[in-house]
């Protein structure tokens, strides 16, 4: 059958986007081994649909469930740890989720007779919605990611909110046409709806590598007046900055720049806000643009040599913050600077 090449080729894509993630050092430990997990789970349930569709074996059928059942909570942790910053407030992400995931499994391996889609379709609907939440945060709020790359991670989490969906909709539709059909048409729908499901996931782990490769603003109103810790703390990361060039790193987050200086990173996060009224990309992109500024009036070099040494990977990004600090594009301003 043609689901047969179709779930092999999706093993294999999502194995090679496992190792390639697996590797990848600018991504937090404790994600990388929460997405190459979902990956696995994914591999597995391609796997068991393979031998299923291949060579009619009903203990695949059995495991199935059990590694798509975890593929969502393991999905949502890995973009979840991108966001801690403790050892405390991950342990206990790890143990609320857990017992979801744990309360999935007692289902599945329970002895009464209920279809392993509800509790499924139960998982995906919980981990759709804590995804979904998780577009609503700042870009702050994700300490582990350069700010470069923060559109590239939310694009990630749509993509996994939309695989998800589809694998909801699969599910729910399986377990409806189960209740009135017979065993050879749902067998056939199961059969469709899976190539289907695989298809897309083939898609989605093509994609993916080049994104796991690369991967290595507003404020709120109402801020609290600065204290006198806040503003030593960014007085201390101000020297850091100056004296180190620390600005210049393409890839600075909030937590490496917390832990430079010995505090928890929504601290540092948290006092910045309150002193500049600025958020910490914001804050950091004010030296790299002063920078370009001195560099495009006292040197020679090309524009875009400068936007990479001042600390930017993306033409656009330098483009908006230049004009927004001084009101003019690179160009201009370094055509300014010359006639005066």
């Amino acid at each position: 059958m043609s689901a047969f090449p179709i779930a092999w080729l999706v093993s294999v894509s999502l194995c090679v986007a496992a190792y390639v993630l697996a590797w990848n050092t600018r991504i937090p430990r404790r994600s990388r081994v929460f997405f190459c997990l979902f990956l696995l789970c994914l591999t597995c349930v391609t796997v068991f649909l393979g031998m299923r569709v291949t060579f009619d074996w009903n203990w695949p059928a059995r495991m199935q469930p059990y590694a798509a059942i975890l593929a969502a909570p393991f999905a949502y942790l890995g973009f979840a740890g991108l966001m801690e910053d403790t050892a405390a407030g991950w342990r206990r992400t790890l143990v609320r989720h857990g017992g979801v995931v744990l309360v999935g499994l007692a289902g599945l391996a329970a002895p009464f007779q209920v279809s392993a889609d509800v509790f499924i379709l139960a998982i995906n609907c919980i981990y759709l919605v804590c995804l979904a939440r998780l577009l609503g945060y700042r870009p702050d709020a994700f300490i582990s990611v350069p700010q470069h790359a923060v559109g590239l991670w939310r694009m990630a989490i749509y993509v996994t909110i939309a695989l998800l969906g589809l694998m909801v909709a699969a599910d729910a539709l399986v377990f409806a046409i189960s209740l009135v059909a017979r065993d050879a048409q749902l067998m056939t729908l199961l059969t469709g709806v899976s190539g289907l499901f695989a298809g897309f996931v083939l898609v989605v782990a093509l994609a993916g590598v080049p994104l796991i490769w690369q991967t290595a603003q507003g404020v709120g109103a109402g801020v609290a007046a600065p204290s006198d810790g806040d503003k030593a703390l960014v007085q201390a990361f101000d020297a850091i900055l100056k004296d180190k060039a620390l600005f210049r790193d393409s890839n600075l987050t909030l937590a490496r720049s917390a832990k430079r200086l010995s505090v928890p990173a929504r601290d540092l996060s948290g006092a910045i806000n309150r002193v500049t009224s600025q958020n910490f990309s914001r804050f950091i992109n004010g030296y790299r643009i002063e920078y370009a500024t001195c560099a495009l009036r006292d040197t020679d070099l090309p524009v875009t040599e400068i936007m990479f040494e001042a600390g930017f990977l993306s033409k656009s990004n330098f483009n908006t913050e230049f004009r927004r600090v001084t009101g003019q594009t690179p160009s201009a301003f370094r055509k300014q600077t010359a006639t005066e």
